[in-house]
């Protein structure tokens, strides 16, 4: 015969499983939070190696300018290469500012990466450990539920109904959906503690005293 400190023991399962999810869900988070910062700085990373290989491309041009000015040109010729390597050097100088930039950014960015891992993996550890422990506890409880309370509250959390999976009858009423409910089931509920699902929303129903005390 069920009793009250079974709806306990399921309410407190039902909690220990929340815990776990919260947990799991703090890890997801952090684990994202380093993800986006490690993409961040393989962006920059990108950015850089492509900002040195347009100087070294630019260190070639510059290098066939020369050449191609030692040779016998016309002025007009001339003028136009000067013009050319004058604007490759503009654009070098831009690119020589940015590059240390990136280079200080870089190293002053790789050690925060390698603070915020340190970080995450303190973190990571205390949730994993959170997460076992309450799915430790969770394990424990389900010897002493009743025979297919376990399965009954699995259907419903299944669902991940919002507000959670548990209801109680007032006034021959779901608390939660207002659907009305028999006086019989009201009386398997709350005095003889049997688990009854509501028939319009699905949440399991505790008795007054689950509920009270």
């Amino acid at each position: 015969m069920p009793e009250v400190d079974d709806f306990f023991r399921l309410k407190e399962y039902d909690s220990l499983g929340r815990e776990a999810m919260v947990a799991k869900s703090a890890m997801d988070e952090e684990l994202a939070r380093l993800k986006r910062r490690e993409a961040e700085l393989a962006e920059r990373r990108e950015l850089l190696a492509t900002r040195e290989a347009e100087v070294r491309a630019m260190n070639h041009k510059m290098a066939e300018l020369d050449r191609l000015l030692t040779q016998r040109l016309a002025p007009e010729a001339i003028s136009k290469l000067e013009e050319e390597g004058l604007e490759i050097l503009v654009r070098q100088q831009e690119l020589e500012i940015l590059i240390e930039e990136d280079r200080t950014f870089l190293a002053g960015f790789s050690a925060t990466i390698e603070d915020i891992r340190r970080d995450i993996d303190n973190k990571l550890s205390e949730l994993r450990l959170k997460e076992k422990v309450a799915l430790d506890r969770q394990k424990a409880l389900i010897p002493d539920l009743p025979e297919g309370w376990l399965v009954s509250y699995q259907k419903i959390a299944a669902k991940n109904p919002a507000h959670g999976v548990f209801s109680r009858i007032q006034s021959q009423q779901c608390q939660f959906c207002r659907f009305a409910v028999s006086k019989s089931v009201e009386s398997e509920v709350d005095t003889q503690y049997q688990l009854k699902a509501c028939s319009s929303c699905g949440r399991l129903f505790l008795p007054y005293k689950a509920v009270a005390g």
